[in-house]
C-alpha cells in the first residue's frame, strides 16, 4: 500500500522557492522535501552516532576520550552549524 498524501502549511515565498528549486533539479516539490529530511539527522540520530563514533575511537586507538573533550567537540560543531545557517 502506498503512502498518504498530506499537506503542510507554509509561506507562499517558502513554497515559490522549493517550486523553483524542484524544477531546477527536474524533481516534484515532494521529492524535493523527502530528499531534504532523509539527508538531516534528528538529535537522538545524532547522538546515536556520536556514540558510535567514540566506541570506533576506542576500538581504534584504545583512547577513551574525556568528557572536557567532548564537550569541547560539541561546542565547535555546534558553532559550525550556525555559521553554516549564518551564511
Amino acid at each position: 500500500m502506498g503512502e498518504q498524501d498530506t499537506s503542510i502549511k507554509t509561506t507562499k515565498d517558502v513554497r515559490d522557492r522549493l517550486k523553483v528549486l524542484a524544477s531546477e533539479r527536474g524533481t516534484t516539490m515532494n521529492d524535493l522535501l523527502a530528499d531534504l529530511v532523509a539527508r538531516e539527522l534528528t538529535a537522538e540520530e545524532r547522538e546515536r552516532r556520536a556514540r558510535q563514533a567514540l566506541e570506533e575511537v576506542r576500538a581504534a586507538t584504545g583512547a577513551d576520550v574525556s568528557d572536557e573533550a567532548r564537550t569541547r567537540a560539541r561546542a565547535f560543531l555546534r558553532n559550525l552549524g550556525q555559521e553554516h545557517h549564518a551564511a
